[in-house]
């Protein structure tokens, strides 16, 4: 579960961009949720801090991005509160916290605290977020783990005939990617042709932003270092089509298509322990796996539920 966390949990930035509101307007009504201005205003400053090329980005956009990040944290939260109370104040959120301040080279809490402090962000706020992102994950691991369907001799025969066939190389890639979906209104080349022209005009990462549905988006898409052997066949043959700093055409999924750009590419010199590569390679088949049912149960339960603006 830990591995599930941590790659679907957000990773926190922050920026020094404060704001004053003169009153507070109620914009969104979400079921019994509300948005107000003071909200959408604090999800840009918090989208900023994840990603800061979305200053680069038009103000309209921004807002855009930050209304559809809150409404889909709303929704989330009002999905878990049938289910369970929330509690900021848990080991879960604590240990998520903990893995990113030593992540950015920081020791403490109250280090942590003061380096949010700097960008007019509070702790308390980063925790509501992380509780309904890691309550939405375990949610959705108790609803849908029974329907897993992971095929270990498969992904062991798979292991084994990379190895023996000296396929197992060093080579990792750096990478990111857009997950987008098709809407009924939609259709497949104007969906992807919008998304190109996006890409082209404001960058990779604030693309991610405005059109990725997956749970990384916030923070442009970002998958990180991969190995060649942890991609499916699929995915492999688009990226190796492609050079550093470019995008593949789309692969088609399960909910939907991706787009992977190729940030980098290293050789590593490492000595194969199967039994871990083995473990690895099941935990991010069960990752795609829940995410993929994520964003179907999510879609879902989205359908029911009234949106209002003000």
């Amino acid at each position: 579960m830990k591995i599930f966390y941590s790659i679907i949990f957000l990773i926190f930035l922050s920026i020094n961009h404060a704001y004053s509101l003169n009153e507070i307007i109620i914009k969104f009504k979400i079921e019994n949720e509300i948005i107000t201005n003071k909200d959408i205003e604090n999800e840009k400053k918090y989208l900023v801090s994840l990603n800061n090329d979305l200053l680069n980005i038009s103000k309209t956009d921004l807002k855009k991005i930050a209304e559809e990040s809150i409404i889909r944290e709303k929704i989330k939260k009002i999905e878990i509160l049938k289910y369970v109370k929330l509690d900021n104040n848990n080991e879960l959120v604590d240990e998520v916290i903990k893995e990113y301040y030593l992540a950015i080279g920081l020791q403490s809490y109250k280090e942590f605290e003061k380096y949010l402090d700097q960008f007019d962000l509070k702790l308390d706020l980063i925790k509501e977020k992380v509780n309904i992102e890691t309550n939405w994950n375990q949610l959705i691991y108790e609803k849908f783990n029974k329907q897993l369907s992971i095929d270990i001799d498969k992904i062991k025969t798979k292991l084994q005939n990379d190895i023996s066939k000296q396929k197992y190389t060093n080579l990792e890639y750096d990478l990111s990617e857009i997950v987008f979906e098709i809407k009924p209104n939609e259709t497949f080349e104007y969906k992807y042709k919008k998304i190109l022209k996006s890409i082209n005009e404001q960058g990779f990462k604030n693309a991610s932003n405005l059109y990725s549905t997956s749970s990384n988006a916030k923070i442009g898409g970002k998958i990180g270092w991969v190995g060649e052997t942890q991609l499916s066949k699929e995915i492999l043959n688009k990226i190796e089509k492609v050079n550093v700093g470019e995008v593949t055409k789309p692969v088609q999924m399960s909910n939907g298509f991706i787009l992977i750009k190729i940030n980098n590419i290293r050789k590593k010199n490492i000595k194969i322990n199967f039994d871990e590569e083995l473990d690895k390679l099941i935990n991010i088949e069960k990752n795609k796996q829940y995410n993929q049912f994520s964003s179907i149960y999510f879609n879902k339960i989205k359908q029911n539920i009234l949106i209002s603006e003000i």
